[in-house]
């Protein structure tokens, strides 16, 4: 075995989960929160399962879940491997992700966001129609335009079932306007600068 100093790198290793079905449950918890069922390798028996057809991923009550299209059978062995992580990464002004909520009427696809997203893409959005989780993209399930959040079709009717997280927000740049700024308020003490500049190089 090779050996290393400090901390074995880490990378070529991937997080495993294994299950057993009972052939009648469909849905089972996740270990780690994954964005798409496309960062899960799963195999049934041996046999890879292929992600948004033989399973889905959603989030029920904080809790990542895998739902499979039929239970597995009794004694079925279910390995999973995760080929990527949701990472969460907060920004100063925003200590918890955005979450929305609309009512799907059947009809609706335009629903309007409560906040400006930071980035039109997926990369900071999760969006779940009925807990389900849905793809972005204009040829899959939803576009985002500024605050307006587009399904390609209508999501059924429910209360609350369309549940937008928001996992960044876009930070606001405050700008000075011209001529804001006076010689005055430039003017400094030299003493007091010559003391910061002392603290400054210790």
């Amino acid at each position: 075995m090779t050996s290393y100093i400090g901390i074995e790198p880490s990378f070529g290793t991937f997080d495993k989960q294994l299950i057993t079905g009972n052939g009648s449950t469909t849905t089972y918890d996740l270990d780690f929160a994954v964005a798409q069922a496309g960062q899960i390798m799963v195999s049934l028996d041996g046999i890879v399962q292929e992600p948004d057809y033989a399973y889905n991923i959603s989030l029920s009550s904080g809790s990542p879940k895998i739902t499979f299209a039929q239970a597995p059978s009794n004694g079925a062995r279910i390995f999973i491997v995760y080929l990527g992580r949701s990472t969460v990464a907060m920004v100063s002004a925003q200590a918890s992700p955005h979450i929305d909520e609309f009512n799907g009427n059947g009809s609706t696809t335009v629903f309007t966001l409560t906040q400006v997203p930071s980035a039109g893409n997926a990369s900071n959005f999760m969006v779940f129609v009925d807990n389900v989780y849905q793809r972005y993209g204009s040829s899959y399930a939803y576009t985002v335009n500024g605050t307006a959040l587009t399904f390609t079709s209508a999501p059924p009717s429910g209360t609350n079932n369309i549940q937008v997280i928001q996992l960044s927000q876009q930070n606001t740049l405050n700008t000075v306007a011209d001529g804001a700024i006076t010689s005055a308020k430039l003017s400094f003490d030299p003493a007091d600068d010559a003391t910061a500049l002392a603290i400054a190089l210790g």
